[in-house]
Parts: structure tokens; sequence; C-alpha cells
């Protein structure tokens, strides 16, 4: 998820996180070490903190706004096992937008009624938080964090990866088409609710993980050390 991150333009020098739930355990998680660039992160470079923010393996250089962030998700949504924030570019305007994010194209249906939004608080220090993180998340599969960034989940790394892929193309859109000063169409709820059901048999992750790891294989596989 790193590495891919990194080639799809999505990262931001050493910052933003992505973490995976400890198989086998409730309230420990993996996360990257602070300072690393994303092209760096490998498996064996990982930390594992616990519910604390206390690291249990690896070095303890642990982003704060990172665990405070993930923690909300970890501790309180334990069927999501990858937590992805990012800043992508392309997709930051569209975090100020203030009525939402519309739904324009047919990719946006994929997150049709799954999208939730969490206000700024500013930089993410105060664990209290996380208490509001996890409730505008609540049954969603990506939050939009206002003036900010965005959060997507997921049971699987390849599931929350093409949650945030979808996302921002859906903020992409948003502001491309608000931007062109034209009128726009909306279809009807109806057809959204419609076409979200359809893509259940298109479920984000089992058909494009394993095309994006082949991929990243053929760059680099440092990742797996």
């Amino acid at each position: 998820m790193f590495r891919l991150t990194h080639m799809m333009g999505w990262d931001d020098t050493v910052w933003n996180h992505i973490t995976a739930r400890t198989p086998g355990t409730d309230h420990t998680f993996f996360m990257h070490e602070f300072g690393l660039v994303y092209e760096e992160v490998k498996a064996s470079n990982l930390i594992k903190v616990d519910e604390n923010g206390k690291v249990l393996e690896g070095p303890e250089n642990v982003n704060t706004a990172g665990f405070i962030i993930h923690s909300a998700v970890h501790l309180n949504h334990p069927k999501n096992k990858f937590v992805f924030h990012a800043h992508p570019p392309k997709a930051l305007a569209a975090t100020s937008l203030k009525d939402g994010i519309p739904y324009l194209v047919q990719d946006s249906a994929m997150l049709y009624g799954k999208v939730g939004y969490h206000d700024w608080e500013g930089v993410s220090v105060d664990k209290d938080e996380r208490f509001r993180i996890a409730e505008n998340l609540g049954e969603n599969k990506v939050l939009i964090m206002r003036n900010h960034g965005l959060l997507t989940v997921g049971e699987t790394a390849g599931e929350s990866f093409m949650n945030m892929y979808y996302a921002i193309r859906m903020c992409e859109v948003a502001v491309q088409a608000q931007g062109s000063g034209l009128k726009l169409k909306t279809p009807e709820k109806s057809l959204w609710q419609k076409t979200v059901k359809a893509y259940d048999a298109f479920a984000p992750g089992p058909n494009e993980w394993p095309a994006l790891l082949r991929r990243y294989d053929t760059i680099d596989p440092s990742y797996k050390e």
C-alpha cells in the first residue's frame, strides 16, 4: 500500500499514514516509522503499537496525529483491518466544499451512501477527537476530513486502497465539473441506489489488488523484505 501510494502520487513526503490491525489481536496495529518516505517503507521496518500509542516492536518514533486518527478506527470499528489516510493533491480542494462532494459520475456510484464527514479540528493531537472520528465514520467506507484530507477503510488492503482510489476520483471530478461553470446533470437518487447495488458484484479490491501487486513487483519488490 505504501509503495503503490507513492507510485500513484498520493504521498506527502514523510506525512500521512497507513495502518493494519495486527493479525489475531484487537488493539494493536502496524504503522510506519515516522520520518520515512513511502518508497522506503517495507515489511521489516514497520512498527507495532498498542491502543495507547506505546511501541511494542520497532523504533519508538510514532506520528502522533497518525496514531490518533488510526486508533479511532481500530478501537471502534474492528471489522476494518486496514485504515488509509492521505492528502492527495487531486482531492484536497474538494474537502473544502461547503455542501459536500456531489455524486456526478458512474465511478462515484461505487461509494454512494458510504461517505461520511468529519469537521476539521486542527492537527489531530487530541485523543478525544478519536470518538468523533469513529462516530462520523460509522459504517461508511470513506471519511471526508473537511479542510484536511481523506480516510478510507477496508477489511483488506485492496479494499481500503481501492476505496481511496474511487474517493480521489470522486473528488477530482467534482472540482473539475463545478469549476467548469457549466450546468451539471445529476442523476436521480433511485439510479444511484440501483447502481451501487450493481457494484456489489464488483466490490473494490479483489480484482484490482492482485493486478496492482503484479505491476509494482516489476518495479521494485523490495517492499517484501
